[in-house]
């Protein structure tokens, strides 16, 4: 590639103590044998692994930026998007894996359809079946509650109990959608020109929605593209390591996304009966940690006893 010549994709990721599963990733961009010029910009959040140095031995063509700290997923994803150039960006997480034609795909259904800003792949579990959260509704109240309770399980082909994650729609067939999983997220550099940037008062977790409701707002359709599949290996790594910083930044962002795009549309008391469920629901996540981590300490203790 020629270096002053912007490259027609660039691949943004954000890395945290995550490199058993960032080496897979970018052997696998490299066996995925891409059409598309790109170019790769890693953000890492202060790894204590040697995710730099290793990127640096390994993968000298990545382009790494150091933090000092960990800025979270949303603010280091940012300083990627700014840092590139490429007409494409690509958010994609640490632990995924490509196949043969799945980033080309995407860029030419882009190119093909340019009323869509943003496009998202088919994604799969390391088993093979299909990751639901990569296409996804609006989460508003009821849809939201249908889900977090678990009531979607029981008639995923209703659009009210299955609108979360779609489930009534099938996984095969391409079409417009709320939004796609940030795991594997392909935009137009129009889109954060005229949508902006990801919203940094979100740490981490949902962010993606957010960034698809505020393009489609901005006059961009987003889609999903089955056509194109990863695998992801979903919670390995980054902050996955940090479990009740994890269930901190999801039940954030419930709340950030509630208050800035659906607060207006619902009476004000309801505010208040969604802002008691998100509490609840952290409240819940975290004693599933602490009795998570108690159980598993308990067990290792009487097998080395």
């Amino acid at each position: 590639m020629n270096a002053t010549t912007p490259p027609d994709l660039s691949i943004c990721m954000v890395s945290l103590d995550c490199w058993s599963v960032l080496e897979p990733c970018l052997a696998s961009l490299l066996a995925s044998r891409p059409r598309v010029t790109y170019e790769v910009v890693v953000v890492d959040n202060a790894s204590t692994d040697g995710t730099p140095e290793r990127l640096a031995e390994l993968f000298p063509w990545v382009r790494v930026i150091r933090n000092e700290r960990n800025v979270g997923f949303t603010r280091a994803t940012n300083q990627g998007i700014r840092a590139s150039s490429g007409r494409l960006v690509l958010w994609l997480n640490t632990d995924t894996l490509l196949r043969e034609g799945s980033l080309d795909e995407l860029c030419r259904f882009l190119d093909q359809h340019p009323r869509v800003g943003i496009v998202g792949p088919k994604v799969l579990n390391p088993d093979g079946s299909f990751q639901a959260q990569c296409r996804r509704g609006l989460p508003t109240p009821l849809v939201s509650l249908a889900y977090l309770s678990g009531l979607h399980r029981l008639a995923p082909q209703s659009r009210v109990l299955g609108g979360y994650m779609l489930t009534y729609l099938p996984m095969d067939e391409a079409g417009p959608v709320d939004a796609v999983s940030g795991c594997c997220l392909l935009a137009r550099r129009e889109v954060w020109d005229t949508a902006g940037p990801l919203d940094e008062a979100i740490f981490g977790f949902g962010e993606d929605v957010d960034w698809c409701v505020r393009a489609s707002r901005a006059g961009w359709e987003v889609w999903y593209d089955p056509a194109s599949v990863i695998v992801h290996l979903k919670g390995q790594g980054g902050v996955h390591s940090k479990p009740y910083h994890k269930a901190w930044g999801i039940h954030q962002a419930m709340w950030v996304f509630y208050r800035k795009h659906l607060r207006s549309r619902y009476p004000l008391l309801l505010a208040g009966v969604v802002w008691l469920g998100i509490a609840g629901s952290f409240v819940a996540s975290v004693a599933r940690v602490w009795i998570g981590r108690h159980f598993t300490a308990g067990r290792q203790a009487r097998a080395a006893g």
